[in-house]
């Protein structure tokens, strides 16, 4: 096919049909909606629109692209309307949507001019969380505040002497063939990647002795001072004790973050992992009593008579050894008190962010688990408490019959035991579980659980969908439309929706039919229409009132 051809037909064939499938899709059943706003490479600001929903043919969570959109408002309201709008051009409800989670800036999540203001303004019971991926990042930016200025300084400068510079890499290399180390490059400390911290300060330690080689030769002939610098703070007693301790504390967040950057269903666990996590962080630095005696959301982590003593803090294996074998001496009280700052503003940002209540809705998800819900110890006695959260989920007059399936699931375990323990799975085979009269037996319980299976827990998946732009428009083919763009993610996602590949999928007689009768080519000539509109009648209109003397001259090449 030649160019033009395999254009409508990809982005007016399978891209218009896979956006006729999903708005389908999401007017039949609930769904969440996840967003997120960037700037391309040709500057202008797109907002990825993203749903997600349970699909109970295939008993799977699916994340899918809605919509790429560019917008000239990029303030809470001006993003609301234009998804708003997206819907109503849809025809989907918005009663329909039940869940929203983006990053955690305030354009997103202000309280009273971010989008989830405006979107509970409309849906007052949607149930709203801002990306656990962000969170972590913010807790973990705000804990290294309280740690030493220098420390900052010391890995960006580390990592920029190296930036652009082949020769310094190349005697590097040379240093790391003398002490055997690993080949690695230093890596860049970068603000908006979730987990390079970490990455970087590992990295570091990795090469801790053929960078200490490395800038002592450098500090000879370096006439900036920026080598002695950076060795000044490597020699410094306490530097290598301090990265030895945040690559311990970081690990664990950035286990977290990894965890809950999966496409799959996280939802149930999301509460339970966080809560046993926060409970090995604040072990490191409050009494063992205190934990004991008191619920992690009665425990204050600023309470200095809660914190052991300095000397039993727990700073990580490493770190440990490290204090035996190379004492810091006077500055190790120093040292184990910055460590004891960290550690609490580490659970402050994380409490501010995270409800530990066992009340609170993360905690009541947790039913979602069928470990949990099939099990008399730990499940709750009633699901009316989460159903009174998601009231646009059940009607009234189905609280009875909900609550009493609830109470009967506990009983049927020999209707269970077959089940596929996974939550996709159970819900979905559960409607399937008839009673005498062959009517379903936990049909109002399956479908409450099926639907809150379409909640999010990150908003990794718009990340993911920027990723994929910036691979389709780059510095050559930056003139690419918004549109364009979104078409061909959209043609990508009908394809892959299938589980299929490229060469083994096969059109709908929809689409063959649309092809034949020339429809594709109909939307492709109208949208090229508007698109010369668009660009040649305002230059026109500017034009009108100047004579044909002061036009530029037409010419006529022969």
């Amino acid at each position: 096919m030649k160019k033009t051809k395999a254009s409508y037909v990809i982005q007016d064939g399978i891209a218009w049909e896979e956006k006729q499938e999903m708005a389908k899709i999401c007017r039949e059943i609930r769904f969440s909606l996840i967003i997120d706003e960037s700037t391309d490479i040709a500057v202008s600001q797109i907002l990825a629109i993203m749903v997600r929903f349970y699909d109970k043919k295939r008993m799977k969570v699916t994340d899918a692209l809605l919509d790429i959109v560019e917008v000239d408002n990029a303030s809470g309201e001006g993003l609301y309307r234009v998804v708003k709008e997206l819907l109503i051009s849809k025809d989907i409800p918005l009663t329909n949507v039940i869940g929203f989670a983006s990053d955690n800036c305030s354009t997103m999540m202000g309280s009273n001019t971010g989008f989830q203001a405006h979107l509970k303004k409309d849906i007052p019971s949607v149930f709203v969380i801002g990306c656990v991926c962000h969170s972590f990042a913010l807790c973990s930016s705000h804990a290294c505040s309280q740690l030493p200025s220098y420390l900052e300084a010391f890995l960006k400068n580390v990592c920029c002497y190296f930036a652009r510079s082949c020769k310094r890499q190349s005697s590097f290399k040379l240093i790391q063939d003398i002490v055997d180390s690993p080949k690695h490059k230093v890596l860049k400390l970068s603000q908006t990647r979730w987990l390079s911290r970490g990455e970087v300060i590992g990295r570091i330690l990795e090469q801790w002795e053929a960078l200490v080689l490395f800038f002592e030769s450098e500090a000879r002939t370096d006439k900036i001072d920026g080598a002695a610098e950076i060795l000044h703070s490597m020699k410094n007693r306490g530097t290598r004790h301090m990265l030895l301790f945040l690559n311990y504390i970081i690990k664990k967040i950035d286990k977290m973050n990894t965890e809950f950057q999966s496409e799959y269903f996280r939802l149930s666990s999301l509460f339970s992992t966080i809560a046993d996590e926060y409970r090995s962080i604040i072990g490191m630095f409050i009494k063992p009593e205190i934990l004991e005696s008191h619920r992690l959301s009665e425990i204050d982590p600023r309470n200095s008579s809660n914190f052991l003593d300095s000397k039993d803090l727990h700073l990580g294996g490493r770190c440990e050894a490290l204090l035996m074998n190379e004492l810091i001496g006077e500055g190790e009280r120093n040292f184990r008190r910055d460590c004891q700052k960290f550690l609490s503003e580490l659970c402050v940002q994380i409490r501010k962010r995270f409800p530990f209540e066992d009340d609170s809705v993360l905690a009541l998800l947790q039913v979602l688990e069928p470990k949990l819900s099939l099990s008399p110890q730990k499940r709750v006695k009633s699901i009316i408490k989460l159903a009174s959260h998601f009231p646009q989920l059940v009607k009234e007059e189905d609280l009875d019959d909900l609550d009493d399936q609830w109470q009967s699931l506990l009983h049927a375990r020999s209707s269970t035991e077959n089940l596929n323990l996974s939550p996709c799975s159970f819900w979905a085979e559960l409607d399937n579980i008839k009673d005498g009269t062959n009517k379903s037996k936990f049909g109002i319980l399956s479908n409450f659980m099926c639907n809150l299976l379409a909640l999010p827990h990150s908003s990794a998946a718009a990340e993911r969908v920027f990723s994929q732009v910036n691979v389709i428009k780059n510095k050559q083919t930056n003139r690419l439309l918004t549109d364009t763009v979104a078409n061909r993610l959209l043609a990508k996602q009908a394809i892959a929706r299938q589980d299929v590949t490229c060469y083994n999928w096969k059109p709908s007689s929809f689409l063959l039919n649309e092809l034949k009768n020339g429809k594709c080519h109909q939307r492709y000539q109208e949208k090229t229409r508007k698109c010369a509109e668009i660009t040649i009648h305002p230059a026109e209109e500017e034009n009108d009132d100047i004579s044909d003397m002061a036009k530029p001259p037409q010419v006529f090449l022969l």
